[in-house]
């Protein structure tokens, strides 16, 4: 395991340094030839060579070094020292060993260079590499023999490019690979990301919707109860009740949706939280108001049919919020109405009041509270229409059609 580890170790270390590699492997390649040279010598001493000879020998290879630095300066240097081989006696036992540095050039060029230009290399290396062989005709071989050799260094060298190009193709491919797979795990992050501030904003608006219902029940609840502290005891007393029940019910909404932000849904799903208000949540939302000191008048109309929890949530959470702009804008003689319609082709929640105060300057003014209920509306494929009353008050309706669990996410 550890020698495992340094050779992952080295591989990684020559990875980063390519010249110093390909010096390596050029020396590596070198001596591996020198041996075999040494080795034949042994067994045939016609093949012996004297001492500046076989120094001779290691030359071809120094192109190996060059040929991912610069493949064109191995290409020249390689045909140099072959043709140094051709003209000068002592060095040519440099021409038969330039073969193995020309392979590797090619195999670099195939692997590492576009194509155009890496058959420009090929080319500018084996044909003069067949004209030598050729010039050799009526000294030392025949033209069938030339012909013969020729043909197999085309060969073998169209053969190293076809590895070199299998090779390039295999990286290109698992770099595009690597790629996607890069810009889908970015994808996954930003969809992460966009989900996390989906949810901050649900639980913001949940916020909202709670705390500024029970503080404007609370309010106008302690307000009273100071009015009639002296003269009415007993109401006084039913107020602050209704004060201190609308506070624990507040704050145990409160910790309920901050338990879901701290913890994520997987372990709140194992808490024990109170189930999301739904549309029969409305009859004791319309007690709490009127408790509030706000007259409601609650009418369901339709067969009732069952809703998708998430249009239930968004249906109570819309009512809220129009009532509880009713108890701070609407004014002292204000009234108001909530209306359920179950109707065939769409469900229908209006709320509306007959106050004088100002809820378009403050309420209604384009803050949080339209806003959420807009979005609540909107997510589940339905419309929601805000305005003053033709013969006065304010009026909040929201319409979803009967399918809205097919429009949007449940909640």
């Amino acid at each position: 395991m550890h020698a495992a580890s340094a050779f992952h170790r080295f591989r990684y270390w020559l990875h980063e340094r390519p010249f110093l590699a390909d010096c390596l492997l050029a020396v590596v390649l070198g001596v591996i030839y020198t041996g075999f040279f040494a080795a034949t010598a042994q067994l045939a001493p016609d093949y012996a060579l004297e001492w500046p000879q076989s120094l001779l020998i290691l030359a071809p290879f120094s192109v190996i070094a060059l040929r991912r630095r610069s493949l064109w300066a191995g290409v020249v240097l390689g045909l140099v020292i072959m043709g140094v081989a051709v003209f000068w006696e002592p060095a040519q036992v440099m021409g038969a060993d330039s073969g193995i540095g020309f392979f590797v050039l090619t195999y670099t060029a195939a692997a590492w260079r576009p194509v155009k230009t890496a058959l420009l290399a090929s080319a500018a290396i084996w044909v003069p590499v067949a004209g030598v062989i050729y010039a050799g005709v009526g000294a030392e071989l025949d033209h069938i023999t030339a012909t013969i050799l020729v043909m197999v260094n085309l060969v073998m060298a169209a053969t190293v490019f076809w590895i070199g190009w299998v090779v390039r193709n295999r990286r290109e491919k698992v770099e595009e690979l690597s790629d996607r797979a890069r810009f889908a795990e970015e994808r996954q992050e930003a969809l992460a990301a966009q989900a996390v501030a989906d949810e901050q904003r649900r639980i913001a608006r949940e916020l909202h919707d709670v705390v500024a219902h029970h503080i404007s029940v609370i309010g106008v609840m302690s307000e009273g109860a100071k009015r009639v502290l002296r003269t009415d005891p007993d109401a006084a007393e039913e107020a602050l009740t209704t004060v201190n029940q609308t506070a624990r019910t507040a704050l145990r909404e409160m910790r309920d949706i901050l338990t879901v932000l701290r913890n994520g849904h997987e372990e709140s799903d194992r808490a024990e939280l109170e189930p999301q208000p739904t549309v029969d949540s409305l009859r004791a939302l319309v007690a709490q108001t009127k408790e509030a000191g706000l007259p409601v008048r609650y009418t369901v109309r339709g067969e009732e049919y069952p809703l998708p929890t998430g249009v239930s949530l968004a249906v109570y959470r819309i009512a809220q919020e129009a009532l509880t702009n009713t108890i701070k804008h609407a004014g002292p003689h204000a009234r108001a109405g909530v209306v359920v319609d179950y109707g065939d082709q769409e469900f229908r929640i209006s709320v509306g009041d007959s106050g004088t105060g100002a809820p378009t300057a403050s309420g209604f003014s384009g803050g949080h509270g339209l806003i959420g209920m807009r979005e609540r509306a909107t997510l589940y494929g339905g419309t929601l229409e805000v305005g003053p009353r033709p013969g006065g008050g304010y009026l909040v309706e929201a319409h979803f059609p009967k399918n809205a669990h097919l429009q949007g996410v449940t909640t």
